[in-house]
């Protein structure tokens, strides 16, 4: 997909909410086809698929079918890394935007029926007068809100600042903008965990290292990409939080432990990553500083 459309949906398809409201919605729509009651379940299938062809057009809906069946039978008969990566190239391509928004409007079709029901008018009736500038200000700030099909506005997060909303329903907070300048933000909800890799990055820049690279595939020095020849629970590759290459032409990969509970898997990446490239140097970090584990090959000078 083209840059923009890849990060919204990357948002998107890692919100809990949407892909719980995706898989009930997949799950009532075919047992509804399988479903041994041919009146009811039926009738719903085919209201529900016509409210889906009307919402993205039958040209638009056939297509995706058509993509997702040459996604599934490339799959099916790639044998390397590079011929899965060729397919889901092209299936990104052949989707775009259309596939965003059929399952943007699947999601939107069960999302309703995930949360409490709430007052019919939405939440508008819950909150204090609107000012004289037609604002609403809320006392605690929000990190995602969202106008679902009934017209309902669903607003969730920690207290962290405040929230303007309009009548039209259009929100901002004032939450302290994540550093972008080596890559996208590597998580939302861990500020913290991204201004470290940022920081890590910026120091590296400092010292003459070129090949910047934030969360992204693993690459050996010489921009090759590399992979694991003893995948553990078939993970290929794995995404460096820190890399880049050295002046001596050495490339370093860091990783940074957010939560102690995810030591376990974040050493299995680490062990990944070197026998992916064991001619690299490897470490991994807690977000304090404490160093876990560094992997240096044999010749290499390390400070």
């Amino acid at each position: 997909m083209g840059e923009g459309v890849r990060e919204a949906a990357i948002a998107l398809f890692t919100s809990p909410a949407f892909v719980l409201s995706v898989c009930l919605s997949i799950v009532v729509y075919f047992a509804a086809w399988l479903a041994p009651e041919p009146l009811f379940s039926k009738a719903f299938a085919a209201t529900l698929t016509l409210r889906l062809s009307m919402a993205v057009g039958l040209i638009e809906l056939g297509h995706v079918a058509m993509a997702c069946l040459s996604l599934y039978q490339e799959a099916e008969a790639a044998s390397t890394p590079q011929e899965l990566e060729a397919a889901s190239a092209r299936f990104g391509k052949s989707m775009g935007g259309t596939y965003l928004r059929v399952l943007v409007t699947v999601a939107t079709l069960g999302l309703t029926r995930l949360i409490p029901q709430v007052p019919e008018g939405g939440i508008w009736r819950l909150l204090p007068a609107v000012t004289p500038e037609g604002l609403v200000l809320l006392e605690q700030s929000v990190s995602t809100a969202q106008v679902v099909a009934d017209g309902s506005l669903i607003v969730s997060g920690v207290a962290a600042g405040t929230a303007t909303c309009s009548s039209l329903a259009l929100c901002a907070t004032n939450e302290p903008a994540l550093s972008t300048r080596y890559g996208k933000p590597h998580t939302q909800e861990n500020p913290t965990h991204n201004e470290t890799i940022e920081r890590d990055l910026a120091s590296r820049e400092s010292a003459g290292h070129t090949s910047l690279r934030k969360n992204r595939v693993q690459r050996n020095a010489a921009g090759k990409r590399v992979y694991d020849e003893a995948p553990v629970r078939e993970v290929r590759f794995r995404r460096p939080d820190a890399s880049s290459v050295r002046p001596d032409g050495v490339r370093h990969n860091t990783n940074y432990v957010s939560n102690p509970r995810d030591l376990k898997h974040e050493l299995e990446a680490f062990e990944a990553m070197k026998r992916a490239d064991p001619e690299a140097i490897h470490e991994l970090y807690m977000l304090d500083g404490t160093l876990v584990g560094r992997y240096i090959p044999a010749g290499v000078v390390f400070p």
